[in-house]
């Protein structure tokens, strides 16, 4: 082989390895994106396993997933907004550091605030991955139709069987006290709902308490 060809072929390589490098690098930039459902998506690499016996303040959400929906629109929980406000709709998920897990043996348990006023968690079953240890209520701000107070649940926590990220609860009781709500809310008729609920824990942006 000539000088000239080996000069070549080792640029060529150093060329490749730059490349290889790069990529790694740009891909472990990239953020948590959100998935179809509104939600962030977790690196499937990240668990609780990762991180040492503690406290943390953590991402996680509860909602009802927009395929439940008539107007095919997420309904967060964890997000403030309230229609009756004219605001808009708690279609987007908390970003906030809003949650406080405790990992103990690899093994999260998260606490999570509930702070919609107007769609509110009435009751709610354990799911296959996700089990209540405690729920916290309030009487809420809104009376049902007839007039009757309503009490919600103002925070509820989550023993987790395993660090998927995402977990479908069981059977739940909802209940929306829509009045003037804005377009495309206005089709919905306010009432008791019997929606699954579904709960969103992103490890990766836990920090110590």
């Amino acid at each position: 082989m000539s000088q000239q060809q080996r000069s070549v072929s080792r640029r060529d390589f150093l060329k490749l390895v730059g490349g290889t490098t790069a990529a790694v690098a740009v891909a472990s930039a990239v953020p948590a994106a959100l998935d179809a459902e509104g939600a962030f998506a977790l690196p499937r690499a990240y668990a609780a396993g990762n991180l040492a016996d503690g406290t943390y303040k953590v991402n996680a959400n509860l909602f009802i997933s927009k395929n439940l929906v008539l107007i095919k629109k997420n309904a967060y929980f964890t997000n403030p907004t309230d229609p009756n406000d004219g605001n808009g709709i708690p279609e987007f998920p908390n970003t906030e550091l809003n949650a406080q897990m405790t990992v103990v043996g690899g093994v999260a348990t998260v606490t999570v605030p509930l702070i919609n006023e107007c769609f509110m968690l009435i009751s709610a079953e354990n799911g296959s991955a996700a089990s209540i240890a405690g729920t916290k209520t309030k009487t809420a701000e809104y009376n049902d139709t007839k007039g009757n107070s309503l009490t919600r649940i103002t925070e509820i926590t989550f023993n987790l069987a395993d660090t998927n990220g995402t977990y479908e609860l069981g059977a739940c009781e909802e209940y929306a006290a829509y009045k003037n709500p804005p377009f495309p809310m206005s089709l919905l008729v306010p009432g008791y709902l019997y929606w699954t609920a579904t709960l969103t824990v992103d490890f990766s942006t836990a920090v110590r308490a």
